[in-house]
């Protein structure tokens, strides 16, 4: 527990951060609300229901891309700065095993997605009122705002883990910002190709979508579908195999992390 309140001490600390970027979404909502207000006064002189849950509906998507690239940032700067400037070797002065450090950092940036996921769904449901002078039901809100937290969950610790397995080996924080925004954008894209050129693997085996390069990519369409239609059970496998992946990048991290003299960092 005091591992996870010194690094939300240190999420605190970064007034600037904490600032600019509710800041920035903010002026996207914004633009984006009154957009939509716009759009559908001049097509209809009456806002339906429809229409209110359905800009609701991409305001949180537009939301959910936001925190995806926060957390992304966040993730891959978490340990490698620290390490890149010599600041970890206080933490590991104090009686804390190296696994609990790395567990306490996944925690932590998980929660603070989620406490932002939650404070945009209020802002979004603020303006929306303002701008479109009617909002969804609770039933939609907490709908599409559960949806999109498996969303943030899945993401936010996948790429944390990830991006501690590569903070223990490499120190350049942009080397691992790098990776992990390629990863995200273009590792399904990656996975087709070497797919088409050599495995020629289906694309609807169990193979071709368990595949650590697909496996996220296509969780995320699976819960894009969950918006119109139930829950198949093929989403908790391939959630399942997302959170196998997530514990095996965390298990190199942890067995790296242990083994690494901290004193060579810069």
């Amino acid at each position: 527990m005091k591992l996870l309140i010194n690094e939300w001490r240190k999420y605190l600390k970064k007034t600037r951060n904490a600032i600019i970027i509710p800041i920035i979404l903010l002026l996207i909502l914004i633009v984006y609300f009154s957009t939509m207000h716009s759009v559908i006064t001049h097509t209809s002189h009456l806002i339906s229901k429809d229409d209110s849950d359905r800009v609701f509906l991409y305001s949180i998507t537009v939301c959910y891309k936001f925190i995806n690239f926060i957390s992304i940032i966040y993730a891959s700067n978490i340990l490698s700065s620290e390490i890149s400037k010599g600041t970890v070797k206080f933490i590991l002065t104090r009686p804390y095993q190296r696994y609990k450090i790395l567990l306490a950092k996944i925690a932590a940036i998980t929660i603070l997605m989620s406490v932002f996921l939650i404070i945009s769904v209020i802002i979004c449901l603020l303006i929306q009122m303002l701008t479109i002078h009617q909002i969804p039901e609770i039933s939609i809100v907490l709908k599409y705002t559960g949806i999109y937290s498996i969303f943030i969950l899945a993401i936010t610790i996948f790429f944390t883990a990830f991006a501690l397995m590569l903070s223990s080996v490499f120190n350049s924080s942009a080397l691992i910002t790098g990776s992990c925004i390629v990863y995200y954008f273009f590792a399904s894209g990656l996975w087709r190709l070497i797919n088409f050129f050599y495995l020629h693997l289906p694309e609807d085996g169990w193979i071709y979508k368990l595949s650590p390069l697909n496996v996220n990519s296509y969780l995320i369409e699976l819960i894009s579908k969950t918006v119109d239609q139930s829950v198949q059970s093929e989403f908790f496998i391939i959630l399942a195999a997302n959170i196998v992946y997530a514990l095996i990048f965390f298990l190199i991290a942890t067995l790296i992390f242990r083994r690494r003299d901290i004193s060579l960092s810069n």
